[in-house]
């Protein structure tokens, strides 16, 4: 039927009589059983109706004072109402339910009646009575309708149209049959009309229709009349209209009231009943439903999308309507399409212009985008943009896309896409709108939208019979289809998107050497507009032919290819990415979306009998023959941006740019992905893209962003923090003794003291970088730049030892060159940090944990320059290990003094190395890995290097012999300290006491204390660690000189082959221990080595060293 303006389908407009509130006038005597509006008296009534009237179990109500008087005749009565015989135009009469249907209303038999509306109309087949008037009711399975002038009896049973819980229209249209001329039952349901009779329609749905009056159980159409039901019983009394029962004549006597329609279990709603004195013409059908669409249900928000969910798309005629009002929601409303279903104010109401579009009803209702208001609310721009969405998903189905279709009877569905581009569009309501449905984790967004808005043009297209053509008209074409070149070009353009859709045969473009085809043509009609009103409209794309060749019953049939770009998507589409490859949570789409989308359609000629469902474009073709893609971005910009000197602007800006494709699979709902995807060449105005997948293509842009994700958990943190109290509290008590200390302050220790001194402040300063001093760029600076100072001093420390350590085992040079390595180990970190000032200035001071940058590069330059140190330090390792695996004969006491700290020394470098060599742990756990496939290695880094510190004293302390000497020796000396209450006072400076020999050479005899003292024929032979002098061969450890071979512990001779370990000699085979000579078997007399000798089974606790003579 054809759509009437809105002022001529509302209730007040049309109907003759109307009950919109048929419970306000309602008399105590009118109202049955206990019902009461309040506090469960009414309910929902159908959008923009109000409330309804809710009835339970024996609850109803009547109206006996709407009958109007005929004021044409001069009656009193209207002729129609009293009897519908009286009805010389027909009669038709409405209602609004919404049922509540238990369990029973499938058991067997009719069923207990439940009106909806009655007049008193009744009948019993039995008896062959009948009371005149008209009634709706349910009864069991069935609606019925009926009509009766007393006389006649008109029964209209229609079963299968129940719809629980939802509200429906009934509406009823009858007019005294015209039986006199038959012939018109041939003539189809047209003829069937003209002939009259009773009708129904459920939502403007005919669903049955009656011509022949019921008969009695006798078989006569001839009934017997009853006196029709009046307010009074008496034959002038007033007409009876009633809501949820029903009563006639016979019933009034006794009172009684039957066919109550709701229960305690099942209510019923009942609204709106409406009646007209003529049967309403096809044109006018509408008029039942008042404006409203018949289709909506469980309304208790945005009535647009309410109504499009009902509608059934699938027929052509519900789909056209459907389609003029979601375009005039989101487009305007044209001059000729009502804002339908909103329900329009009565143009006869002295009301404003203003107040015209801004009426109030009692329920809530969104007018179409012309009078709708500003949402402010992000809850209210998120409601309205996905009640926008859901009308479009009820509208963009494809159940009824079946392949074969005639290309004239399917092209009116193509003009959806048109209407759906509104949604996409970069409108500034649509971006606020989807910006807020980004917020849900649960809502796809705007994909959705492209998702289903391809999928419909696809499917749609596809079933068009390219084969089609017209026997009778040899240049049939039409506006997208032509026969002669067995294809449909469909081609569009809507709010910032062009998309065209092509149904082909691959087979010839194949044939004739087109390998890919170029998309799209800017010299088509689509792109006139656009051309002119978007941003550098240029980008282009290719796509294969081949994707089915390969796969067997595939190739040689038509293909449908959807090629499309978007430029609103840009601002509207989810703002979700793979963040395994795009780490930085702030981008944007630089581009265009560009869609390119394939469906294998089965043959004409066989339709849907052949099964295209295995006709996947094939993927190792896809990954040889790509889709390939030329963006242009939208902003012509750098990924990075050459700064100023410290410049506070260095977080704004593009980073890096990928080629990226909408991965419907991702996550939930979907992410765009670089996996797919390759950039092949990109500058600061476009990017050249190959992708292997069909589907949304752009280029995304991460943005520089201050980064916070280094942010370790808290109970790393508390570890890391109590790892480093610990090591400093150990480091400094290593520092301290080796100070202090005659045994422990040789050279080798002193280097170690500055090396663990130096990696202790540095994590003191990375506590410090734990805190909020890091946001500042300038205390950034200057933290980052301390932190990696001592940290690079302290693994240059370590690359001195093992040159010291080199030097001792290569040339015997172990002690006195400490001063030598001051200048290399301060000097190399500082020379380092001026090459950064100098190269990488304007990016320094920018890490969120203060370590030097947030730049990849810079982090690596640093780390290539303190590799140059681990790459020394490996090198004299391994010629120090060489040597203590093959000792040479002339160094061979030197490497064995060496060999017990070698092992500490190593395992220091070594973990050194994990920490801070470049491509381990640090260079991974300071670095930006956004284009990296690596691991997040900061929680381990900030534990391991947080202990690094206790590693340094086990390994570098409590490892060597020597500095386990110096603990005992200082402990008994604090005991002796104690027990005598006195200080103990040791015979030699520990500063100027030669406790190992600065070359091979030894020390000066009878324990004389000489800085660089020599032997007078300066044998290299025997061990350093004694002030007096050794024989050749022999190893030193005490005051005094031993004579060749013997073995250095005492302070005095020994002969050849005796133990040492007294302070006077021993005669061969004797135990060493006394200061005087003894007799192999007896026991020595205790007395310690001397304070500078390393004895080789040293005492746990040394006692006070015997004075030299």
């Amino acid at each position: 039927p054809t759509t009437l303006p809105p002022d001529q389908v509302l209730y007040p407009r049309t109907t003759d009589y109307h009950w919109d509130r048929f419970d306000q006038n309602a008399t105590d005597e009118e109202v049955i059983g206990n019902w009461k509006a309040k506090p469960d008296g009414k309910g929902q009534g159908p959008l923009g109706f109000g409330t309804a009237i809710k009835f339970k179990t024996g609850e109803c109500l009547y109206d006996v004072d709407w009958m109007k008087r005929d004021e044409d005749l001069g009656l009193w009565y209207d002729p129609c109402m009293w009897n519908p015989m009286n009805c010389t135009e027909g009669v038709s009469f409405s209602v609004w339910e919404k049922m509540s249907f238990g369990d029973d209303v499938f058991e067997g038999g009719k069923g207990a009646k439940r009106y909806l509306m009655s007049t008193g109309g009744d009948f019993n087949s039995v008896q062959g009575r009948a009371w005149p008037g008209f009634a709706i009711y349910h009864e069991g399975l069935d609606i019925v309708a009926l009509v009766s002038t007393g006389e006649k009896v008109w029964v209209l049973r229609v079963s299968g149209q129940l719809y629980n819980n939802t509200w429906t229209e009934i509406g009823v249209r009858f007019s005294l049959p015209m039986l006199t001329n038959p012939d018109l039952a041939f003539e189809g349901v047209g003829g069937l009309e003209k002939m009259g009779g009773l009708e129904m329609f459920i939502n403007l749905e005919k669903v049955g229709h009656t011509i022949v009056p019921d008969s009695t159980a006798r078989g006569s159409t001839i009934w017997t009349a009853e006196q029709r039901l009046t307010h009074n019983g008496r034959p002038r009394g007033k007409p009876v209209m009633m809501f949820g029962c029903h009563q006639n004549s016979e019933l009034q006597e006794f009172g009684e009231f039957v066919g109550f329609a709701g229960t305690d279990e099942s209510p019923a709603l009942i609204d709106e009943v409406a009646i007209w004195r003529r049967a309403l013409p096809n044109s006018q059908l509408n008029y039942f439903y008042g404006g409203f669409s018949p289709d909506v249900e469980n309304i208790d928000e945005d009535q647009f999308s309410a109504m499009m969910q009902g509608v059934d798309v699938n027929d052509p005629g519900q789909a056209k309507a459907a389609q003029e009002v979601l375009e005039a929601m989101l487009l305007g409303p044209p001059t000729t399409v009502p804002p339908f279903p909103t329900r329009t104010a009565d143009p006869l109401a002295k009301k404003s212009t203003t107040e015209w579009y801004t009426q109030d009803t009692t329920t809530d209702a969104v007018p179409t985008s012309t009078t709708l208001g500003k949402i402010n609310s992000r809850d209210g721009k998120r409601k309205s943009i996905l009640s926008r969405q859901d009308i479009m998903s009820g509208m963009l189905r494809t159940e009824a896309a079946r392949d074969g279709q005639d290309p004239e009877l399917v092209q009116d569905r193509f003009s959806l896409a048109y209407v759906a581009a509104a949604l996409i569009s970069s409108d500034p309501e649509n971006v606020e709108g989807w910006e807020t449905v980004d917020d849900w984790t649960t809502e796809e967004g705007a994909s959705r939208t492209v998702r289903e808005l391809e999928d419909y043009m696809l499917a749609w297209v596809g079933s068009v019979n390219i084969s089609a053509e017209r026997i009778d008209d040899p240049h049939w074409r039409t506006t997208y289809f032509d026969p002669n070149e067995d294809a449909m070009r469909y081609a569009t353009a809507g709010n910032d998107m062009v998309m065209n859709v092509d149904k082909i045969p691959l087979r010839p473009i194949r044939d004739a050497g087109e390998i890919r085809m170029k998309y799209p043509d800017y010299d088509g009609w689509e792109w006139a507009d656009a051309k002119m009103l978007w941003n550098n409209p240029r980008d282009n794309f290719t796509v294969p032919t081949g994707m089915f060749e390969n796969i067997e019953g595939c190739n040689d049939n038509p293909v449908t290819i959807l090629t499309a770009v978007y430029n609103g998507l840009t601002y509207t589409a989810p703002k979700r990415k793979n963040p395994v490859n795009i780490h930085s949570r702030k981008f944007r789409i630089d581009t265009k979306v560009i869609s390119a989308k394939v469906k294998l359609n089965a043959d004409p000629m066989l339709g849907e009998n052949m099964n295209v469902d295995h006709c996947r474009p094939d993927p190792v073709y896809m990954k040889d023959n790509p889709i390939k893609l030329t963006f242009y971005h939208n902003e012509v910009a750098k990924t990075k941006r050459t700064l100023l000197w410290h410049s506070d602007e260095y977080w704004e800006g593009l980073e890096v740019r990928h080629c990226v494709w909408w991965n419907d699979r991702f996550g939930i709902n979907g992410a765009w992905d670089d996996h797919g995807c390759k950039i092949i060449a990109t500058d600061d105005a476009r990017t050249d893209c190959e992708c292997h997948n069909f589907g949304n293509y752009a280029v995304l842009a991460e943005l520089l962003e201050e980064p916070e994700s280094l942010r370790v958990a808290q109970w790393i943190m508390i570890t890391k923090w109590v790892g480093i109290i610990i090591g400093t509290i150990l480091l400094t008590f290593f520092a301290v003794l080796v100070f202090v200390s005659v045994i422990v302050g040789e050279m080798f220790h002193q280097i170690r003291m500055w090396c663990c001194i130096s990696y202790m402040i540095a994590n003191i300063i990375m506590l410090l970088t734990d805190t909020s001093l890091c946001y500042d760029r300038h205390e950034n600076i200057a933290l980052s730049m301390a932190l990696v100072y001592f940290y690079q001093a302290a693994i240059v420390w370590n690359t001195c030892e093992t040159h010291a350590t080199f030097k001792g085992v290569t040339s015997g040079l172990i002690n006195g060159r400490t001063s030598i390595y001051h200048p290399f180990a301060w000097g190399i970190p500082l020379l380092t940090i001026g090459f950064l000032m100098i190269v990488d200035g304007e990016t320094l001071g920018t890490h969120p944990l203060c370590f030097i940058s947030w730049e990849r590069p810079v982090i690596q330059r640093w780390f290539i320059l303190t590799s140059f140190s681990f790459v020394l330090t490996i090198i004299f390792t391994v010629i120090v290990i060489v040597n203590i695996m093959k000792v040479q004969s002339h160094n061979k006491d030197t490497v064995m003094y060496l060999k017990d700290q070698v092992k500490g020394m190593i395992a220091t470098s070594i973990g050194m190395m994990v920490l801070w060599c470049y491509g381990t742990i640090g260079y991974f756990s300071y670095m930006k890995t956004n284009d990296m496939d690596v691991i997040n290695m900061m929680p381990m880094f900030q534990i391991l290097n947080g202990w690094f510190g206790v590693f340094m004293f086990l390994f570098l302390g409590l490892w060597s012999r020597r500095f386990r000497l110096g603990v005992n020796n200082k402990a008994e000396e604090e005991r002796k300290k104690r027990e005598s209450g006195k200080a103990y006072e040791t015979e030699e400076s520990p500063r100027t006491a030669e406790t190992s020999p600065m070359t091979s050479r030894p020390t000066s005899p009878k324990g004389s204390i000489h800085s660089g003292a020599e032997d007078e024929d300066g044998a290299p032979t025997s061990r350093p660690g004694s002030g007096a002098s050794q024989a050749a061969g022999s190893r030193p450890a005490s005051g005094t000189s031993q004579p060749a071979g013997s073995r250095p512990g005492s302070g005095s001779s020994q002969p050849a082959g005796s133990r040492p370990g007294s302070g006077a000699s021993q005669p061969a085979g004797s135990r060493p221990g006394s200061g005087t000579s003894q007799v192999a078997s007896s026991r020595p007399a205790s007395r310690p080595p001397s304070a500078d000798a390393i004895p080789e089974e040293p005492e746990e606790t040394p006692v006070e060293p015997v004075d030299a003579e």
